[in-house]
């Protein structure tokens, strides 16, 4: 056999095997499979009709994560996420050898830590509760990494990394801290909310706010919007980044129009939607103004006998419901105050008499 003959039919081998490589992997990163939001337990939020939040359920893991899009989300905060966390993420096949290199070396000799991994890294920490503080962990970790690559594509990993970081007691996920901190979505985050929604995750103990804004987190900000004027032009000043942010506290998330909202879950529940966010008809404004009214009414008939009522306001024009009011107090045991007076059955009482009589009378 001559040496030509030889080569080529190694080389015909080394094909067919690049080849069953290359197909395998194909099969395996366009299989059908469920999309990794399946895979996050979600809350619920429920908005009035003008977006104004009335109420922030809990995942099924009781923890505050409500799913967000990754075109729900600033621009500014995905390209501060990228700068600061994982600059080649686009790049990369789920691990940065640089990166770990660089880590590894920094805690041998510097004794030291210095993070090395990759937001795909860090999603498979978070999504499977690694332990990667060995190294036994650290190679599980890389080994889960390079799966997701495989398995899904940068958008899928990115989307779902942004809904597990973690904020501090049970809050989850970027539009959740949003929502709760600043009362907003993500999508409408200015520079330094973003920024230092970026910053928190890193040392949720120490960084997160309750109404005051940590010391710790103002200078890591500034360090890293002093990167991000490297990259970006920008208006914003060292002295606006200076300024301390005005939180929400979680104790402050609205439970408004009880009744009304459990209903409304109950029917997203028994029904084929599962969205993470509902818009109802009610006005929250309305809805207060209600409340204060029926307070006020119950209060001064109080010794007449009533103790309870309940009351509804119907836009007649288009019969959506405005404000709802199933009882006088909603965790008042002695009126049963958890039952929706709106919709319980009751006897009518006096008001079929006209029609008894109407029909006597014909």
């Amino acid at each position: 056999m001559s040496p030509f003959t030889k080569l080529a039919r190694q080389l015909k081998h080394l094909t067919i095997i690049t080849t069953c490589v290359i197909a395998t992997l194909a099969a395996i990163r366009y299989w059908p499979r469920e999309p990794l939001s399946t895979r996050i337990a979600s809350s619920t939020a429920v908005f009035d009709r003008n977006n104004k939040l009335l109420r922030l359920t809990l995942a099924e893991d009781e923890q505050y994560r409500l799913w967000t899009n990754l075109d729900e989300v600033s621009p500014e905060f995905i390209e501060a996420l990228l700068l600061h966390e994982d600059h080649h993420f686009y790049s990369h096949p789920g691990v940065d050898p640089v990166a770990l290199v660089r880590a590894t070396w920094a805690t041998i000799t510097r004794s030291s830590h210095q993070g090395g991994s990759t937001i795909s890294m860090q999603l498979a920490r978070l999504l499977y509760h690694l332990n990667t503080r060995s190294v036994s962990g650290k190679l599980v970790q890389i080994g889960r990494a390079l799966q997701l690559e495989l398995c899904y594509s940068k958008k899928d990993l990115l989307e779902a990394h942004i809904n597990l970081l973690p904020y501090g007691n049970n809050v989850q996920g970027v539009g959740t801290a949003s929502l709760i901190y600043f009362g907003k979505s993500a999508k409408q985050l200015s520079l330094p909310e973003a920024l230092s929604l970026v910053l928190i995750p890193q040392s949720p103990s120490a960084r997160q706010p309750d109404e005051t804004e940590p010391a710790s987190l103002i200078a890591a900000r500034l360090r890293l919007f002093n990167e991000w004027q490297q990259e970006h032009k920008t208006t914003d000043t060292l002295q606006s980044m200076s300024l301390p942010l005005r939180y929400v506290s979680l104790d402050a998330l609205p439970f408004m129009a009880p009744q009304f909202v459990n209903r409304i879950l109950d029917d997203a529940r028994n029904g084929d939607s599962r969205s993470s966010r509902i818009i109802t008809t009610l006005d929250r404004n309305q809805q207060i103004l209600l409340e204060r009214i029926l307070q006020h009414y119950v209060r001064d008939r109080n010794n007449a006998g009533v103790r309870n009522a309940s009351a509804m306001l119907i836009d007649v024009r288009d019969m959506s419901v405005r404000a709802s009011i199933g009882s006088a107090g909603f965790f008042n045991s002695s009126i049963s105050g958890q039952v929706n007076g709106t919709t319980a059955k009751r006897s009518p009482g006096s008001a079929l008499k006209p029609f008894i009589y109407a029909l006597a009378m014909d």
